[in-house]
């Protein structure tokens, strides 16, 4: 039997079902869940002229990037995560005021934007042109937001599913013959997770 690939959160489902711990295996589901969730809301977007490629294997690693968005505006590489808690920015202390960490309730979670950022690089490098941006988002799916559209840190969005909605709904630039170019593109040259 071979395995789906290449829809939201499959390799989350597939890391589910091959967890031996209960934990391990309530977190990985959780993730698929998530990122069912942000896959879905992509489709919906489908009729405004985005669209999606899902679970893409980080070639060299065994990382996946979940979603990636092509849309009017360019490319959005969105990591989705199912977490609970209070998303929030905070500046390091001692440093200049853009320098922030992420954290979700009392947890530092920077990391995740490190993540996107190197998710980034690898779209970039697939997609080959310098012409068309390609930004990072971290969607909040499950978390309880205190502000209304999210927050910016070291180039990367961190925003909830409405906030994700409405970005990635902005008109742009690209015409639709030149979003499905992209959208052929990225789905050829980036592999299933």
């Amino acid at each position: 039997m071979t395995e789906d690939r290449g829809f939201a959160g499959a390799s989350a489902y597939r890391e589910a079902r091959q967890a031996s711990g209960s934990q391990d295996r309530r977190d990985w589901r959780a993730g698929a869940i998530g990122e069912s969730i942000v896959g879905r809301l992509l489709a919906e977007l489908d009729d405004r002229g985005v669209r999606a490629v899902h679970d893409r294997r980080v070639p060299g690693s065994l990382g996946n990037i979940d979603h990636i968005a092509v849309t009017p505006m360019g490319i959005y590489v969105i990591d989705a995560k199912n977490y609970t808690g209070h998303p929030r920015v905070e500046t390091e202390p001692g440093a200049d005021a853009t320098a922030r960490r992420l954290f979700i309730g009392r947890d530092d979670h920077t990391h995740l934007v490190h993540a996107v950022r190197s998710q980034v690089r690898v779209v970039l490098g697939a997609l080959d042109d310098a012409t068309v941006p390609v930004r990072g988002v971290l969607c909040f799916v499950g978390a309880e937001w205190q502000v209304l559209n999210g927050y910016l840190i070291d180039g990367v969005g961190v925003t909830s599913t409405d906030g994700l909605a409405a970005l990635l709904a902005i008109p742009g630039p690209l015409d639709q013959d030149r979003v499905d170019a992209l959208h052929t593109r990225l789905t050829a040259a980036l592999e299933p997770a």
